[in-house]
């Protein structure tokens, strides 16, 4: 059995979200992010990095 992956929204690295270290909520929804400094990036415009990836797949 596999894993849903989720983007990391600001450098677009693939995650699997059990394992992600950094999350934020934006819109009532869950982000997951490789390292602090997307996380932080995201946090101060994340509509700014919701522009854009819709429809990229793992």
């Amino acid at each position: 059995m596999t894993s849903k992956k989720e983007m990391d929204r600001v450098c677009g690295m693939w995650i699997e979200p059990k394992e992600a270290s950094f999350t934020s909520f934006y819109k009532d929804e869950t982000y997951y992010f490789c390292a602090e400094e997307c996380k932080v990036k995201f946090d101060l415009d994340p509509a700014y990095y919701m522009v854009g990836v819709e429809g990229r797949k793992p």
